[in-house]
């Protein structure tokens, strides 16, 4: 399927939408519960390292301390995965 037809538009306004809100649910529900994670690395590149293997597991709003700063985990509005600072 070509990025960006019509068909491949159809596809994201209804499946990956879908699955995308009931993951927002998700990480909502999980923060009104106080299960909010923090992870601590001592440098960005470990942190990196450790999101590019783990990011299936971890959820939005998670706190990301690098050498004492925080960052938290946030979805760009392409769909990447970036660290956004507190």
């Amino acid at each position: 399927m070509e990025k960006h037809s019509e068909p491949h538009h159809r596809l994201c306004t209804s499946q990956c939408l879908e699955a995308f809100m009931k993951c927002i649910k998700e990480q909502e529900s999980l923060e009104q519960q106080g299960a909010k994670r923090e992870l601590r690395f001592p440098d960005m590149a470990a942190a990196l390292d450790w999101l590019r293997e783990h990011k299936s597991e971890v959820a939005l709003g998670t706190v990301v301390v690098v050498a004492g700063v925080a960052f938290s985990l946030a979805v760009a509005p392409a769909g990447l995965l970036v660290l956004s600072p507190i």
